[in-house]
């Protein structure tokens, strides 16, 4: 991690507000196979859809569902290279218009919230349970998607669950069983036969569109390329080309190979019967059994894993907004483990109420699809505007899938009135929060009180002396105590406050939470710096958030030059040692011998070296 120091212009020498610049240490690969965990799980239940809504004209449907999605992939390569440090379409529409801004992370978010609902439903369909007509029977695939959505929502109350490498094998494993699928299926198509079976598209242009609308979810996930620039290896347009082309090429490719032998297997009679599970039925068919409990099992932990990540991405998601004040402040409250619990609880309980009001898929995928297709066509039309995207042949080509975008999701708005309900829901509850944010926000802040005491308090004197950390824990409870030692040493104190926050992205690029949006980090500092004042001791703050609070220490210390560190007695519960471990055991792992870690004693007011 690279240290910076900031302070204010006025007085550069008397304030070390140290903070971290996020690393750039994603390449291509792991940006491709956290693009496929979101973008490859589609083709669990896109095949099934495309039979159900067109059997005769699926295969068509899914060759233009292909086309579409390379001309998308093509899309986020520009848009990618054009927003280095965040592509997403939050971070893309902010520099234009926040309103615009707010409503496509608003679209972002009814799309997370159906994904959750979606693939914690299909996956218990995976697992062999069948649809049935009670929510709460049983056996009910419903029911345990709700189960498994609360659980995982739990689990990210004590952090997020990086279930990565359970991730990645799951969709290694998808990739291997379509390759054995596609090598199994290939020598057994009546190949003679297969053009009778597929024929020409059937219907009318218009009746073609709307099957193809409803198939157009398997857009979803594209936005997670996006929002990995801020980390992405530079140069950033390279990168994310070789991550974003081997996804797109391996999902079109082999969505069209499996769709030639969806049509060559089934009949049309059996439209219905497979279209929650049909890459499990083309195991049994073409391989066999063996490969169908592979696929079921592999399937249904990757669309749970999916279900893990959108519940992240939506906790994520409401503290950004939070944080630049489109969402109220109560968003931004972390609970011991450094997760916006408010945030965490809203993006368990919503996907649970939406399978409650519908647990079909067919439905689902309608209220899917509207989410995923207006944020998407609002990052593609802005990229197509933008200055940095070169050449008429570009700037049209991205105009053009900009207003196809659009005409789908006018299409989906206007013959899925319930999908257009819910997104409605979404933005009018989401657009009142922000209205009543702007309108209660409270514009008192202690940032110009707390440079004005360091500016009186402090002198350049400050760094020629020893200097003693404190971690303060998020309180001045040791103030007194830190400062006594201080003062019987001759050393300068350097308050710590690392805010914990365990969330899978805070923003694009460098945009982090820093003191001047972190007010119970002023109202510490102050504290702090009136102590000092009455104590005769020089305090010098440092301030930095992330999710790893030992390392960032650990780095703080490095960067000040301090002698000692002093840590409060834990009065964390035996849950938090469990998960988190010893903290001072694995802070002095860190820290080089030199500098000795202490245990304050706060009621006599010494330390005892551990």
């Amino acid at each position: 991690m690279n240290p910076e120091v900031a302070a204010p212009a006025g007085d550069r020498r008397a304030l070390w507000l140290l903070v971290s610049k996020r690393p750039r240490n994603v390449g291509w690969r792991q940006a491709a196979g956290l693009l496929f965990g979101d973008w490859g799980t589609s083709r669990l239940y896109v095949l099934g859809l495309a039979f159900f809504f067109a059997p005769q004209s699926s295969l068509w449907l899914l060759i233009a569902m292909s086309l579409l999605l390379l001309g998308v992939g093509w899309a986020y390569t520009q848009i990618c290279r054009v927003y280095p440090d965040g592509g997403g379409v939050y971070s893309a529409a902010k520099k234009v218009s926040r309103n615009l801004a707010v409503i496509g992370a608003l679209l972002l978010f009814a799309d997370y919230v159906v994904t959750a609902s979606l693939s914690a439903l299909d996956a218990f369909h995976y697992f062999g349970l069948e649809a049935t007509p009670s929510l709460f029977a049983w056996n009910s695939p419903g029911m345990w998607a709700m189960v498994a959505i609360a659980v995982i929502g739990v689990m990210n109350l004590l952090g997020p669950r990086h279930t990565g490498g359970f991730a990645v094998v799951a969709a290694m494993a998808m990739v291997c069983a379509t390759l054995v699928i596609t090598c199994y299926a290939m020598p057994q198509i009546h190949w003679a036969d297969l053009p009778a079976r597929v024929g020409r598209p059937e219907g009318s242009f218009g009746s073609l569109w709307l099957s193809f609308v409803a198939i157009v979810l398997a857009l979803s996930g594209v936005e997670a390329i996006g929002n990995l620039t801020g980390v992405m290896k530079k140069p950033i347009g390279r990168t994310s080309r070789k991550a974003i082309w081997v996804v797109a090429i391996e999902v079109a490719l082999f969505n069209v190979v499996l769709g030639i032998a969806m049509v060559a297997m089934l009949p049309n009679s059996q439209n219905a019967e497979h279209k929650e599970d049909m890459m499990a039925f083309l195991s049994r068919a073409y391989v066999g059994h063996w490969l169908e409990l592979a696929v079921r099992g592999f399937g249904g932990v990757l669309l749970l894993s999916a279900v893990n990540t959108v519940v992240t991405d939506m906790i994520s998601l409401q503290y950004l907004l939070s944080r630049d004040m489109e969402l109220p402040r109560f968003f931004q409250k972390l609970n011991r483990f450094g997760v916006p619990w408010i945030g965490a609880v809203i993006a368990t309980l919503v996907p649970c109420v939406v399978l409650v009001v519908s647990h079909d898929l067919e439905h689902l995928a309608a209220l899917y699809a509207i989410g995923v297709v207006g944020a998407v066509a609002i990052n593609v039309t802005l990229v197509a505007r933008h200055p940095r995207l070169h050449g008429w042949v570009r700037k049209t080509a991205a105009s053009a899938l900009g207003l196809l975008l659009l005409a789908i999701w006018v299409t989906l708005a206007t013959t899925k009135l319930h999908a257009l309900l819910f997104v409605s829901i979404v933005l009018a509850v989401g657009l009142t929060a922000r209205w009543l944010t702007k309108r209660f926000a409270d514009q008192s802040t202690h940032a110009d009180l707390l440079q004005q005491a360091i500016s009186e308090q402090l002198s350049p004197m400050v760094f020629s002396g020893p200097k003693i950390m404190v971690a303060t824990a998020g309180s001045a409870q040791l103030a007194d105590a830190a400062l006594d030692y201080c003062k019987q040493r001759g050393a300068a104190l350097v308050v710590t406050f690392i805010r914990e926050i365990n969330l899978t992205s805070t923003g694009p690029g460098d945009a982090r939470m820093t003191i001047e949006t972190d007010h119970s980090a002023q109202a510490v500092f102050a504290e702090f710096l009136h102590a000092g004042h009455k104590h005769g001791v020089p305090v010098i703050p440092a301030y930095d958030a992330g999710s790893n609070t030992v390392e960032l220490l650990a780095e703080q210390a490095a960067v000040c030059g301090v002698d000692e560190i002093l840590l409060g007695s834990s009065r964390r519960g035996t849950l938090h040692k469990l998960i988190k471990g010893s903290f001072q055991r694995k802070l002095e792992s860190m820290l080089p011998p030199e500098i000795r870690v202490c245990v304050l004693d706060v009621a006599v007011g010494d330390s005892a070296h551990q």
